[in-house]
């Protein structure tokens, strides 16, 4: 059963995770306007649960930012979901209209 209340898209993107002002290489594999699933590739070991985004979605052209905390356990194979705590107004719009059109 899913428990989103949002829909999602399905990506295949790379996009950077800043952790304590250092940036590491992610693999995210859905979008949501409230949220999004991410794998690291390489990071520390416990990583904070506070992070910066800063990612690109397939045909668009804005570079997208956002403040998001990981809510959901372990970094596992299925990777770590992550919530959105502060998203500008124009990645929001972005967002909405990319998981709307896919």
């Amino acid at each position: 059963m899913n428990r989103r209340a949002t829909t999602r898209a399905r990506v295949d993107v790379l996009i950077n995770r800043f952790l304590d002002g250092h940036p590491y290489m992610c693999r995210m594999t859905d979008i949501s306007s409230t949220g999004l699933r991410l794998v690291p590739l390489l990071e520390p070991k416990g990583a904070p649960k506070f992070m910066g985004l800063q990612f690109q979605l397939p045909g668009t052209a804005a570079i997208l930012t956002a403040s998001a905390e990981a809510v959901d356990g372990a970094n596992g194979p299925a990777g770590v979901g992550v919530r959105f705590t502060s998203l500008p107004p124009e990645s929001e719009s972005v967002i909405r209209r990319f998981v709307e059109s896919n």
